[in-house]
C-alpha cells in the first residue's frame, strides 16, 4: 500500500521490549528508565498476531526486530520462528548477547543482523554504553553472525560530538577489515540523551580529510551510500539534517502495541487495546490502512524515547 506521498509502506520495525542491558548516553538516562508494566507489554503471541495482520494489510517486504535490546526478551527465538515466514526478518542488536543466540536465530529464519558499535576505543565504548563493553565483544558478535550465515552484517555508529566524531575514517577501515559495511547515524535529540549531533556534512568532511574524496553512489532505504577512492562503501543516515523522509517506507510497532507511522510524531494506532478488546481482524486491517494513508512527511526527526520505539 502507498501513502499519500506515494511511498510504498512495506517495512515494519517491531520493538519487543523497552529494556536494555546497556545505558547508552545517546539513548537513555544513566539511572535507566521506569519500565513499562508487564501487563502493558505485548505478549509474544500478540506480537506475532499483530505482525501477521499488518502483513496482511501491507504485504510487508521486511520486518526488523528491535528493542530496547531484543535479546533480553525471553522467547525471542520462538518469535523469530513465528514471523520469519512472512517476510525478510532482520534484527538490530548491541551484540553483547548475540554469540549465544546466533545459531538458533539463524535456524529460526532470521536473515541478517545489524550490530551497534560507537567507537574502536574501549574507553570510549565504556563511556558511551556506561557498561564494561569492549571492541572485542562486538567483534565476536560480528564473527558469530557471519559464521551463522546472518549476513551481510551491517554495523551502526551514532556519531557524537566530542566523543567519537574524530573516528569515522578509522571505523570505515575497521569495518572493511571485518567484512562489514558501516553506517553513521546523526544523533537525534531525544528524551534522556546527553549528546549533540554531528551533521552529515561534517561527518563527510572528517572522512575526506583522512581518506580522500568520496562519491555518493546510491540510496539504500534511509541511508545515503558513499564510496571511498579505494572502493570501500559506507553509509550515512541523516534524520536531523533531512532527506530521510522521502525514502521512509516504515511503520513502528512499540512493545506496548502502539503502531507509529513516523518518529517525528503524528497520529498513532493503539493495536493492543483493539486486540485485547476483541476487534475483528478485518477491523484492525482497515485501521492500519487508514493510518498509512495519514503517514506524515515531516522532513526531520527528534524528541522521541528511542528505547520505547526501537529506532
Amino acid at each position: 500500500m502507498k501513502d499519500s506521498f506515494g511511498r510504498k509502506i512495506d517495512y515494519l520495525r517491531v520493538s519487543v521490549t523497552d529494556r536494555c542491558n546497556l545505558r547508552c548516553i545517546y539513548c537513555m538516562p544513566e539511572t535507566g528508565i521506569s519500565h513499562i508494566a508487564h501487563s502493558a507489554i505485548l505478549r509474544l503471541e500478540e506480537i506475532q498476531q499483530l505482525v501477521q495482520l499488518i502483513h496482511r494489510a501491507l504485504n510487508l517486504r521486511k520486518i526488523r526486530i528491535t528493542g530496547g535490546e531484543p535479546l533480553v526478551r525471553r522467547g525471542i527465538v520462538s518469535l523469530v520462528r513465528g514471523i520469519s515466514p512472512l517476510a525478510e526478518t532482520v534484527m538490530t542488536t548491541n551484540g553483547i548477547l548475540f554469540p549465544e543466540f546466533a545459531s538458533d536465530l539463524s535456524a529460526a529464519g532470521l536473515s541478517r543482523v545489524n550490530i551497534s558499535i560507537d567507537s574502536l576505543k574501549d574507553e570510549v565504548i565504556k563511556k558511551v554504553t556506561r557498561r564494561d563493553v569492549t571492541l572485542r565483544m562486538v567483534e565476536k558478535a560480528i564473527e558469530a553472525a557471519k559464521e551463522s550465515n546472518l549476513g551481510p552484517v551491517k554495523v551502526n555508529c551514532v556519531v557524537l560530538k566530542g566523543v567519537n566524531s574524530e573516528e569515522p575514517a578509522d571505523m570505515i577501515k575497521w569495518a572493511e577489515s571485518m567484512g562489514t559495511t558501516i553506517r553513521f547515524i546523526e544523533h537525534m535529540p531525544m528524551t534522556g540523551s546527553e549528546c549533540s549531533y554531528v551533521p552529515e556534512k561534517d561527518v563527510l568532511y572528517g572522512i575526506t580529510k583522512e581518506l580522500g574524496p568520496v562519491k555518493r553512489i546510491a540510496t539504500e532505504g534511509t541511508a545515503n551510500m558513499y564510496s571511498t577512492l579505494s572502493g570501500t562503501r559506507f553509509g550515512i543516515i541523516a534524520p536531523v539534517g533531512g532527506g530521510m523522509c522521502a525514502n521512509c517506507t516504515r511503520l513502528r510497532l512499540t512493545a506496548e502495541g502502539e503502531l507509529l507511522p513516523c518518529l517525528a510524531g503524528g497520529e498513532s494506532l493503539d493495536l493492543r487495546e483493539r486486540l485485547r478488546s476483541g476487534s475483528k481482524d478485518s477491523e484492525i486491517i482497515t485501521a492500519v490502512h487508514a493510518l498509512v494513508a495519514k503517514k506524515p512527511h515531516h522532513g526531520a526527526c527528534g524528541g522521541v524515547s528511542m528505547w520505547r520505539i526501537g529506532g
